[in-house]
């Protein structure tokens, strides 16, 4: 392979080397007495009816915890109390986009959750019922025959076991 000098603009317009490219996104285990905040997608959305993670597209010009944290309280009315940690980072395809999605975890500060326009429920959960339920055919049946949701759901799962292998270490 050529040595790549990190300097080059001529690099991409060349066939030597094709970056990957994403959009950004970000969520957040909002963490609270032991359990995660998941919202349930609105009836019309991606996978409606779903239990997720709060979070979504980092916007322009925007770090990775500030859209996170500005997704969290959008989508659930919550905000962070302190520092959020990263978990981890994969790749997924939504919206039409493939997307690198950055997980992180804090503790939410004190007050309720007020839900947006884009969800049906909140709940609190512990994470690791919400894992044990990420088995091999519930993922094969939540993914209907759709490679990229299944390829996403697997990577939630290891996200989740990223998670919880953090707060077991805590």
């Amino acid at each position: 392979m050529a040595q790549i000098d990190p300097l080059r603009s001529d690099l991409a317009a060349s066939s030597e080397f094709e970056p990957a490219r994403y959009a950004l996104s970000a969520v957040v285990y909002a963490e609270r007495d032991g359990e995660i905040l998941l919202l349930q997608r609105a009836a019309g959305s991606a996978m409606a009816g779903q239990w997720f993670l709060p979070g979504g597209f980092v916007e322009a010009g925007e770090l990775p915890e500030e859209g996170a944290r500005r997704e969290l309280l959008e989508e659930g009315g919550v905000q962070i109390d302190g520092d959020l940690e990263i978990i981890g980072c994969y790749p997924m395809y939504i919206y039409g986009y493939d997307v690198l999605q950055i997980s992180f975890r804090g503790r939410v500060a004190a007050g309720g959750v007020t839900i947006s326009h884009e969800h049906d429920g909140a709940r609190w959960a512990k994470a690791s019922d919400m894992r044990a339920l990420l088995t091999d055919d519930v993922i094969t049946g939540m993914a209907g025959g759709n490679d990229h949701v299944a390829r996403l759901l697997a990577h939630i799962r290891t996200d989740l076991d990223r998670y919880l292998a953090r707060v077991d270490s805590d």
